[in-house]
C-alpha cells in the first residue's frame, strides 16, 4: 500500500482535529443551553475561542507534518479529489440550509418559537458547516483511499 500523499494526512490531521473541537464545542454550546445560558453574546465567544483553538491546532499539526515529510505541490489527481469533495459537500450544505428554513418555517406554523430564536438558528447554521467539512474530509480521505 502507498504512503499517504501530504493532502491526504492533512485531511485526516484536519478531520479528528475538528471533530474534537467541534464535540467540544457543541457539547459546551448544548450544557449552556440547557441552563438558558446560551445567547448570542455566549454563542459569539464560544465560537470565537473554539475557532481560534482549531486555528491553532491544524497551525501546529502541519507546521510538523510538513517538517518531518515535507509538503508537496497537489498534482491533477489532488486537485480532482478536491474539487469532487468539495462538489458533494456543497450539495450537502445547501440540503441542511433549506432544512434549516423549513425548521424555522415549521415552527412558526405550530408554535415553536424555541425554533426561531436567533442562537438556535445560529447553532444549525454552524452545525450544518461542521457537518458539511467532516463530510468534505471524509470524502478526500476516501477518495484517496480508493485511489480515484
Amino acid at each position: 500500500m502507498p504512503s499517504m500523499s501530504f493532502q491526504e494526512k492533512s485531511a485526516w490531521v484536519t478531520l479528528v482535529s475538528l471533530l474534537v473541537v467541534g464535540a467540544l464545542y457543541f457539547s459546551a454550546s448544548w450544557s449552556l443551553w440547557q441552563i438558558d445560558g446560551l445567547h448570542m453574546v455566549s454563542l459569539l465567544g464560544l465560537a470565537t475561542g473554539f475557532s481560534i483553538l482549531l486555528v491553532l491546532m491544524l497551525a501546529g499539526f502541519h507546521l510538523i507534518m510538513a517538517a518531518i515529510a515535507g509538503a508537496r505541490s497537489e498534482d491533477e489527481r489532488d486537485r480532482l479529489i478536491t474539487w469532487r469533495s468539495g462538489h458533494i459537500s456543497g450539495l450537502a450544505l445547501g440540503v441542511a440550509v433549506v432544512a434549516i428554513v423549513l425548521m424555522v418555517i415549521g415552527g412558526g406554523m405550530v408554535d415553536q418559537s424555541a425554533w426561531q430564536e436567533p442562537v438556535v438558528i445560529a447553532n444549525a447554521l454552524i452545525g450544518a458547516v461542521f457537518a458539511s467539512t467532516v463530510f468534505e474530509l471524509a470524502l478526500t480521505i476516501w477518495f484517496h483511499r480508493r485511489g480515484v
